[in-house]
């Protein structure tokens, strides 16, 4: 039987959803104290808007490198965890629709609030169904022939626990973390951040699924994107963490977790 092909609607929307995350990725990183003038709601913190836009642009890498992939199994890492996502974004959309620039604020702003909730009114149903098409997609799915590390593994099982764990309660009571979180979050901020972490985690969850050096290379240059971005973002922005606090050194310390994550599997991927 012939290797499972990347089906059309699924390449179609990493092209298309890769480049809105770019987008997004772009106008958040390099101009995070203008999220009142050009993003879809206003981001007082400076350190949560960059980690939005840190994930972005990881996401970008990932979606637009998949869609180059011929084979299902090359292109498969991030899916599970985005489609997590989107559905979490929506629902964190909908509470919070009040926080939205849909009706006020500048043009550019009001613009990007529609386009945010188009996107993610019609993504999670679109992917969702993509997906669903693509498992019934003819063909099968290579053996794995050159499996990961056992060590290795378990550090990617026990950050995505983490993540995961971390990410849902920050989902369902956002204020309550925000006492520890080591800078200020509001609901709407530390849903949409708590939608990535789950993300997230869901891609390091498939890494370890995947289980083959072969296949994991794209969800290494994610997190390695992921986590450059974020050391950018605390030589920009440190000053809103106070560095002697046990909160900004869990922080720090997660990143550098995730650094090694990055780069133990990539060299792994190209050993």
């Amino acid at each position: 039987m012939s290797e499972r092909p990347l089906i059309w609607p699924m390449r179609a929307i990493l092209w298309v959803g890769g480049g809105f995350v770019l987008v997004a990725g772009v106008q958040l990183f390099l101009f995070p104290t203008r999220t009142d003038e050009i993003f879809a709601w206003t981001i007082d913190s400076r350190m949560s808007v960059t980690l939005l836009g840190s994930f972005y642009g990881g996401a970008a890498v990932l979606a637009l490198l998949s869609a180059r992939e011929p084979v299902w199994s090359r292109a498969r890492l991030g899916v599970p965890g985005v489609l997590a996502f989107v559905w979490l974004t929506l629902a964190a959309t909908l509470l919070h629709l009040d926080l939205f620039h849909l009706d006020e604020g500048d043009a550019r702003a009001q613009m990007a609030a529609w386009t945010w909730l188009v996107i993610y009114v019609a993504e999670p149903l679109l992917l969702t169904l993509a997906f669903i098409l693509q498992l019934r997609a003819p063909g099968g799915n290579p053996p794995r022939s050159d499996p990961l590390p056992g060590s290795y593994r378990v550090l990617l099982l026990s950050q995505a626990a983490l993540l995961g764990a971390l990410g849902a309660v920050l989902f369902a009571v956002p204020l309550e973390v925000a006492e520890i979180w080591p800078w200020q979050l509001t609901e709407l901020t530390g849903r949409a951040i708590a939608a990535w972490m789950i993300a997230l985690g869901g891609l390091l969850a498939a890494i370890a699924w995947e289980g083959d050096r072969s296949r994991i290379r794209l969800g290494t240059y994610m997190v390695g994107t992921l986590v450059s971005l974020q050391a950018i973002a605390l030589a920009r922005f440190g000053g809103e963490l106070d560095s002697s606090s046990v909160e900004a050194m869990i922080y720090v310390a997660s990143l550098a977790s995730l650094g090694l994550t990055g780069v133990w599997g990539w060299r792994i991927s190209t050993g």
